[in-house]
């Protein structure tokens, strides 16, 4: 207590606050021990008070700034806080480094959704593709079938040879002279050769006309 009332005394002789600079400090002592010093006073009695007054002053001055050597600051002066700088470092430090994280982790899910859903449109095209491949392709072998197979298939036609009917044809269901059964339709022979036929539709031969035009029929 003695000790902060010695230095409240000594503000108050320098004319200062606590909290003050500390070049003020110095220079309000500088400044209060020439106006005081003994050497400027020629009467004896009041420099043996000036002596003992500059050395009290002297003393409380020491130590004031040997309290700011230690504390960094004058005595009775607001004592500065030590976790703001701590606090201010990890500021500046920290949320950099977790928003340097965080953006790591939203690149990362952007590029892998972006990679599903490229095949995803991937996989989507080639069903697309074969969907078409599958709805286009009879459409495209149906005519060429039915364009080749009535010039590819062989046709009964007048003075072919039974051989030739039976090639083409097949066994006969039954044979009646000169006549050859294939169900309802029939092939008629003279003379070895055909002369006649009737294609029935439950049972149709392979000829271009039902029935030839003969004089025959």
């Amino acid at each position: 207590m003695s000790r902060e009332t010695d230095f409240l005394d000594l503000y108050r002789i320098l004319g200062l606050n606590p909290g003050c600079e500390l070049s003020e400090f110095k220079q309000a002592y500088r400044r209060k021990i020439a106006m005081m010093h003994p050497d400027r006073i020629a009467n004896s009695r009041l420099n043996a008070q000036a002596t003992k007054w500059v050395q009290r002053i002297t003393t409380q001055y020491n130590a004031a700034m040997e309290f700011h050597r230690r504390y960094g600051r004058l005595p009775g002066a607001a004592a500065p806080t030590s976790r703001a700088p701590i606090d201010s470092g990890v500021r500046a430090v920290h949320p950099p480094l977790a928003l340097r994280g965080l953006r790591k982790q939203v690149r990362a899910r952007l590029m892998i959704a972006l990679a599903v859903a490229a095949v995803c449109v991937l996989l989507w095209n080639v069903g697309s593709l074969s969907q078409n491949a599958n709805v286009a392709s009879p459409k495209t072998s149906e005519p060429d079938t039915t364009s080749t197979s009535p010039e590819n298939t062989p046709m009964l036609t007048l003075g072919m040879s039974p051989e030739n009917v039976h090639a083409i044809e097949g066994d006969p269901d039954l044979i009646e002279d000169d006549r050859w059964e294939y169900g309802p339709s029939w092939v008629r022979f003279e003379h070895g050769q055909v002369v006649d036929w009737y294609s029935s539709p439950l049972h149709p031969l392979e000829v271009s006309v039902d029935t030839p035009p003969s004089p025959h029929h």
